[in-house]
């Protein structure tokens, strides 16, 4: 109907009455329900139907109802405290309805600026807010991150495609907002190619606590990590799109440089060996999730964040398999450890990366010494120290378990998407992953990922890997850098740590600790991933500090503490 009614309005006079009031008709058939984006949608197409009909308290109705989406909401679908976006329950969507919800509703800007009906101030503030917040940093030049676009991610280029709808509204906004101008602009260029993804201002690393997801962004590549609680939806499948999206909310990072590195890889995706997911192994058919009633398992899911580096956390648990998830990010690094993993009867992998394969692959076993290329069709097992593909290095620290695989892979978009067709579909894969048997009781992973990396600086790396792992038990997994300058701490009860050198940092809580030394003492970030507790003890060496931590909409977020 939004698409007839559009055309009506460009027809104007030229419009064949019949038709114009067929049209008419049938738009005013469309009620205003829903929340969201598809309220938004429908509200518009009632808009619409008052611009062909000239009834300007239908415009106005329609207008109330289109702005009314633009607020920040807790416990309700659009846009979050954190500046995520929520569309079918509480899931991530700042891709598609979270851009078409920027692109409905940014033109009002401009269309109606200087008229009765003009959009107030707040509404353009919360707009560009939610674009500079939040979508800019779930981008990566031209492509939206895989992981904001939920079930679409299983239609070909989507990402690039939701990316392009995003220019209008940076335009619009622009307009009427001075203050963020520049921001808007350099966001719009760095959509469009004119600008490199690490030119438009954003580095560093945010926690989402609303969708649970942590960014980290640096000049030359971007990384995250999705995970889902009881809090969060883990990903859907509606219309017959993301028929293999069962795992998508369990964890999964993707590491983009080029932007290449997953492009239209879905359709020969081994989907229980997605990049950072610890899951059982089997040939069965994955099982098709519902349209957004899916929520994640546990409690224990959040991230902590200074701005600069962060520290996501994830208790996992689903078809039997559980295990505690831990993702350290510090500057060029993502530091990844698993412990506690233990599965009844299945046998359990843990995927470090699936990509496409995009160049040389080199390795190294043992000492790591000495170097190996990874042929067509190759594979590496066995005391692996570590390896290299793409601009990415990987150590592998725990490296019992570990394979290295080049293959050709096979699937149908067909087999992701039910709307498309089954003709097959062949890519070189590299994957690399952890096998922890079957059955096990305890088991544990620990590796590294570099990113913007050659072979040599690899080698290198492993050999000075500037961090520590302090501990990876079920109870406590923590990463220092090797000055003990920057310390991040996930603790999954009441406990306590020792950095060295005498020195302890306890909790009296379950939380997650970054401990950043300053010229005065320490400054401390804290978090609390189950979102329940009002206040917690952190205790540093000899000082001890009351965090009071945040509620309602904010609970979640990161406080800082200073600690001289």
């Amino acid at each position: 109907p939004l698409a007839m009614g559009n055309i009506l309005v460009m027809l104007g006079d030229d419009a064949p009455p019949d038709d114009r009031a067929g049209g008419i008709e049938i738009l005013a058939r469309v009620p205003i329900s829903k929340t969201g984006q598809n309220r938004a949608w429908l509200a518009t197409i009632a808009f619409v139907r008052a611009l062909l009909t000239e009834d300007e308290d239908l415009a106005r109705l329609a207008l109330d109802e289109i702005l009314g989406e633009v607020r920040v909401v807790d416990g309700l679908e659009g846009i979050q405290p954190d500046w995520s976006f929520h569309q079918h329950g509480p899931q991530l969507y700042q891709g598609n309805y979270g851009a078409s919800f920027l692109e409905t509703i940014a033109p009002y800007a401009t269309l109606l600026r200087g008229t009765s009906l003009a959009m107030a101030d707040d509404k353009a503030e919360i707009l560009c807010r939610l674009l500079l917040e939040g979508t800019r940093w779930m981008t990566w030049g031209p492509l939206m991150d895989y992981h904001v676009v939920g079930r679409f991610i299983t239609c070909p280029q989507r990402s690039r495609f939701e990316s392009r709808m995003l220019v209008a509204p940076c335009e619009h906004l622009a307009e009427v907002s001075p203050a963020h101008r520049e921001a808007l602009l350099g966001f719009r260029d760095g959509l469009t190619g004119r600008r490199a993804p690490g030119e438009i201002g954003v580095t560093g690393n945010r926690h989402y606590w609303r969708s649970d997801i942590m960014v980290h962004r640096r000049e030359g590549f971007y990384t995250s990590v999705r995970m889902s609680s009881v809090r969060t939806v883990r990903s859907e499948q509606c219309n017959g799109e993301g028929m293999r999206n069962y795992h998508l909310g369990d964890g999964v990072t993707f590491f983009l440089q080029s932007g290449k590195e997953y492009e239209c890889i879905w359709p020969v995706l081994d989907w229980r060996r997605l990049p950072g997911v610890t899951c059982r192994q089997s040939e069965e058919p994955l099982p098709v999730l519902s349209t957004g009633r899916d929520l994640g398992s546990t409690e224990f899911v959040g991230g902590v964040s200074d701005g600069v580096d962060g520290l996501a956390a994830m208790e996992y648990a689903l078809d039997g398999v559980s295990a505690r998830k831990a993702w350290f990010c510090t500057g060029d690094r993502m530091i990844c450890l698993g412990a506690g993993i233990r599965s009844a009867t299945d046998p359990v992998a843990t995927s470090i990366d699936q990509c496409l394969l995009r160049g040389p692959v080199a390795y190294a076993q043992g000492d790591g010494d000495d170097v190996r290329h990874l042929e067509a069709e190759g594979r590496a097992a066995g005391g692996l120290a570590w390896a290299h593909h793409g601009g990415l290095g990987y150590l592998l620290l725990d490296a019992a378990g570990a394979t290295l695989r080049t293959a050709a892979q096979t699937g149908s978009w067909h087999d992701v998407n039910s709307n498309l067709e089954d003709t097959p579909v062949t890519e070189d894969v590299l994957s690399l992953w952890i096998d922890h048997g079957t059955a096990p009781q305890g088991a544990t992973y620990a590796y590294a990922v570099g990113l913007g990396l050659d072979a040599a600086a690899t080698a290198a790396w492993a050999g000075a890997p500037g961090f520590r792992v302090l501990a990876n038990t079920e109870d406590v997994q923590a990463v220092a850098s090797q000055e003990n300058d920057l310390v991040q701490v996930v603790f999954h009860g009441p406990d306590r740590l020792a950095l060295g050198n005498g020195l302890e940092v306890g909790v009296d809580a379950p939380c997650l600790v970054m401990l950043r030394r300053n010229a005065d003492g320490w400054t401390a970030h804290v978090a609390e991933p189950t979102q329940s507790a009002t206040r917690l003890t952190l205790t540093v060496g000899d000082s001890m500090t009351l965090v009071d931590l945040p509620s309602e909409g904010q609970a979640g977020s990161t406080v800082r503490v200073d600690i001289g």
